[in-house]
């Protein structure tokens, strides 16, 4: 009989013991900023759905965006004062360079997001066509600069066989109103809004030339070596984002209109737009982890290509910029 009550005892205390102890459930979301470049933007999808999905919950992170200037971003992850951000790969590579240990360690893009567009007039059909022409970009730098001179290149021209003119980001005005043949785009973005304003144009795709390193969710190696778990968290909550973006774009574009203030200002028109563009950007995500070799090539392309434009002087250790260690 006492061994029984005994018993009841302690099987009492265990089970209120066990509802006291917090389970990893309920511990606390850790905080973390991941930095995007540019503005919200329906580009920039994914990250929305795993804030309002819960993904990034689901993997212990209390995700904050933050959006600014891709250079002064990769310099603070670099440094270790912040752990994450979107960077394109050439950025990576040429940030490690300056002895900035920054580290791809998922994939957004698939492809090379830029490309060159036309209207259809100027018969710029194939980057051949490039040559003499006056050419709008953003300016001399980032990826839109390096996207278009590695199209450029394909076709063996050089700077002196066209015009370059930093336009910064009116691309379709400076295009539609003549004051250049063409202009580097985002191949999700303006070629978009120019056929929804009836435009007929011709897009020569940078990754139809040559196969880059696109944009790619990137750390530094501090926190890979000292938190490992911590990466791979968000990393695997990324391609989840990611991939649930993919499979369901119209509930991704209406947890866009949480984030990307004036998407609810806009008239329908301007809204299907938006939409458009959306559906734009995930053709050319990336939804499954790439295979080492596959990646290895990537860089390497894109390793040649910037040495080739006097942006790096040596090669390097194409292995430490990327890591397929986190993502699957």
């Amino acid at each position: 009989m006492k061994k029984s009550f005994f018993l009841l005892i302690f099987l009492v205390i265990t089970l209120v013991l066990s509802a006291c102890k917090p389970s990893a459930q309920n511990e606390p979301l850790r905080q973390v900023t991941l930095n995007l470049t540019y503005i919200p933007n329906v580009q920039f999808a994914p990250f929305y759905v795993g804030i309002e999905k819960g993904f990034f919950a689901e993997a212990g992170l209390d995700v904050k965006l933050a959006y600014g200037n891709e250079a002064d971003m990769v310099a603070l992850v670099g440094a270790g004062k912040e752990q994450f951000m979107i960077a394109s790969g050439e950025q990576v590579l040429m940030s490690r360079a300056q002895g900035l240990p920054v580290v791809s360690i998922a994939n957004w893009y698939s492809d090379y997001p830029v490309g060159v567009v036309a209207l259809k007039y100027a018969n710029i059909q194939s980057p051949a066509d490039l040559k003499g022409k006056q050419i709008g970009l953003p300016g001399l730098f980032g990826a839109s600069y390096i996207g278009f001179e590695a199209l450029a290149r394909s076709a063996k021209l050089s700077d002196n066989d066209y015009s370059l003119n930093s336009i910064g980001f009116t691309q379709v005005e400076s295009l539609v109103t003549g004051q250049v043949d063409a202009v580097v785009v985002y191949v999700a973005n303006e070629p978009v809004q120019l056929r929804a304003r009836g435009y007929e144009v011709d897009v020569l795709r940078v990754a139809d030339a040559v196969d880059l390193v696109g944009n790619c969710l990137v750390t530094n190696e501090k926190t890979i070596a000292d938190e490992p778990d911590f990466v791979k968290a968000m990393a695997q909550a990324v391609v989840k984002s990611i991939q649930y973006a993919v499979e369901n774009p119209e509930e991704a574009f209406e947890l866009c209109r949480k984030h990307v203030e004036n998407l609810n200002q806009l008239s329908p028109d301007e809204l299907e737009i938006q939409r458009q563009v959306m559906l734009s950007s995930i053709a050319i995500w990336q939804t499954e982890p790439l295979d080492h070799a596959e990646q290895f090539q990537k860089w390497q392309n894109m390793q040649n290509l910037l040495i080739d434009l006097g942006l790096l002087n040596a090669t390097m250790d194409i292995e430490g910029a990327f890591s397929d260690a986190f993502d699957r």
